[in-house]
């Protein structure tokens, strides 16, 4: 067994970022991450398998992040070390990068305190990191995954990478949707004149904004009256363009920076399209991507990263990187075509329910710690 303490054979140690992604986290670029683990310890709280939290830092830029990292590394390590004691098993959340030396060193203290090490693959990155990645790191990497007891995959590209060489310890484990926070009530979207888009994510270049914006823009020269809600943190450089943008007259922009969860729900419900029209190759799960669908909103997205994982053509319309034609032409072919709209929407609501949502998703995460808990021959 992983631990003779009574009591902590039971509890898996969740290594995370700490729960402070401020007032308001949504939108800032990692307030869907740290509501996971929020989820996770919450959801974890009762029955036969606990959790308990070990935080980690996480960067926060400035001129000096380089300089502080070391210690950061170090503060990192001396908390997990201590913490670690305190289950059976320890679940990390593997965000790899320069992160890879903070993750290599927790398998070092799991494996000295001989306990389990559950290996959570967040983001979409991960693949393209690795291959590109120097020998060091790369080395760090395969070491934390030989060791590991269990690997976890955000997305099935990653277990597909990594189970010819890991083998059946590589397991999918995707975000998800509680079941408290799925709509029961939904009013037909794309029922009134024009419509409403919404956009959740930090808004950079990387995500589409530019487009997004300008895309919109060409729809409502065209005759489509628009209202885009902007939700997220805004760079620089898409702030300032913002600022020196000449909006149509049939065209609202809302500027509504980060938000907390639930003000976020109550926008989806009061949308009509999402549209996430990210640039980003390495685009993992983004949690807001399932809310919208959940909430039964009309997608729109490119199909860069996980996103094609998540959506098919029944469920969404897939539009080219980039483009802000194709943006506005997607807008205006939803506004001739609202029935096949809202049947989308409703195809994308039942993809959540089928295969989202959290008993399903932390039913099957449940299972995996009871098996790492206790190992076949020592189950009870």
């Amino acid at each position: 067994m992983s631990s003779s303490v009574p009591g902590l054979q039971d509890t898996i140690v969740l290594c995370g970022p700490a729960l402070d992604p401020g007032k308001a986290g949504y939108g800032a670029g990692k307030g869907g991450y740290v509501r996971n683990v929020s989820v996770l310890l919450q959801h974890f709280a009762a029955g036969d398998v606990k959790m308990t939290l070990s935080p980690y830092s996480t960067r926060r830029y400035s001129r000096w992040w380089k300089l502080v990292l070391p210690f950061r590394l170090i503060g990192d390590l001396v908390v997990f070390a201590r913490n670690a004691r305190q289950g059976g098993a320890v679940h990390v959340m593997m965000t790899y990068g320069l992160a890879i030396y903070r993750e290599f060193g927790m398998s070092l203290i799991a494996r000295g305190l001989r306990r389990p090490l559950i290996l959570d693959i967040r983001g979409g990155s991960f693949v393209p990191w690795l291959e590109s990645a120097g020998w060091l790191q790369r080395s760090l990497a395969h070491w934390v995954l030989r060791h590991a007891a269990v690997i976890l995959g955000q997305g099935t590209a990653v277990v597909e990478y990594l189970r010819p060489r890991y083998g059946g310890k590589v397991h999918h484990f995707p975000n998800f949707v509680q079941s408290a926070h799925l709509p029961v009530r939904l009013e037909p979207r794309c029922m009134q004149p024009g419509l409403s888009v919404i956009f959740v994510g930090y808004c950079y270049e990387g995500k589409g904004v530019f487009e997004l914006v300008e895309g919109c823009a060409q729809a409502a020269r065209q005759g489509l009256t628009l209202r885009l809600t902007l939700v997220g943190a805004e760079s620089a450089d898409f702030q300032a363009f913002l600022d020196r943008f000449q909006a149509p007259p049939a065209l609202r922009i809302e500027r509504r920076g980060t938000l907390e969860f639930e003000q976020v729900q109550a926008l989806l419900d009061a949308h009509d399209v999402f549209c996430f029209p990210t640039r980003h190759a390495g685009e993992g799960h983004p949690n807001a991507i399932t809310e919208a669908m959940a909430h039964a909103l009309v997608i729109v997205t490119t199909r860069h990263g996980f996103i094609p994982e998540l959506l098919d053509e029944s469920d969404a319309y897939f539009v080219d990187s980039g483009s802000a034609q194709a943006l506005a032409s997607t807008l205006l072919h939803i506004d001739r075509h609202r029935d096949e709209a809202r049947r989308k929407s409703g195809s994308a609501r039942a993809a959540v329910q089928r295969r989202f949502m959290e008993a399903r998703v932390l039913g099957d995460l449940r299972d995996l710690y009871r098996r790492t808990l206790h190992p076949a021959g020592e189950r009870r």
